[in-house]
């Protein structure tokens, strides 16, 4: 119900609108070099490439409390791009490598029947209400669906992709957004 926005200060909240801002956690040496950030069931994860760690922080009645989604060391997040939950962790990676952790252990999750590799990916989509994983692919000006197990669906290719910066989709509503050059483009979902 809310926009999530990471500084290397904070993390806030907005409206939907973009107006109300309210700092909901403060960065006290938490995290180093953010490289990621997802809200799912209340809490907020945040990835912390130099770290090599996501750190998760739980509602409670008076804020957040953090924890280490990772026992013991995590594994290399150096190289990452962008992250999404559905209950599991999803770590996109600049080379177009995708990690998947559930309770904080490797899933050994691979992408398979991709037509070509996946060319300065930028963001991933996905959340507890979809039933697919989306890549923005950028360098293949395209952007592709996968199903949750990591197998090759469909892709939906436009040349305002290649300079695109997010993505956000409704798969209920059958509906991919686009920002790019400072607008908002809609693609109709198959």
């Amino acid at each position: 119900k809310s926009i999530y926005v990471l500084t290397a200060n904070e993390v806030y909240t907005l409206n939907k609108d973009g107006e109300n801002k309210e700092s909901i956690i403060e960065n006290d040496d938490s995290w180093e070099q953010a490289g990621g950030l997802a809200p799912y069931n209340g809490n907020v994860y945040v990835l912390d490439k130099k770290q090599n760690q996501i750190l998760k922080f739980v509602a409670t009645s008076d804020g957040f409390s953090e924890s280490n989604y990772f026992t013991g060391d995590g594994p290399s997040l150096s190289n990452t791009i962008s992250m999404a939950i559905d209950s599991s962790v999803y770590v996109l990676f600049t080379d177009g490598g995708l990690s998947k952790f559930t309770r904080g252990s490797d899933d050994n999750f691979s992408i398979s029947a991709l037509d070509k590799n996946l060319s300065n990916p930028t963001r991933i989509f996905t959340n507890a209400d979809t039933d697919n994983i989306y890549i923005l692919d950028n360098g293949n000006s395209r952007v592709v669906v996968l199903d949750k197990n990591g197998a090759y669906k469909s892709q939906y290719q436009a040349s305002i992709i290649k300079s695109a910066k997010d993505l956000d989709v409704s798969e209920a509503d059958k509906k991919l957004y686009i920002l790019s050059s400072s607008k908002v483009f809609e693609i109709d979902l198959k």
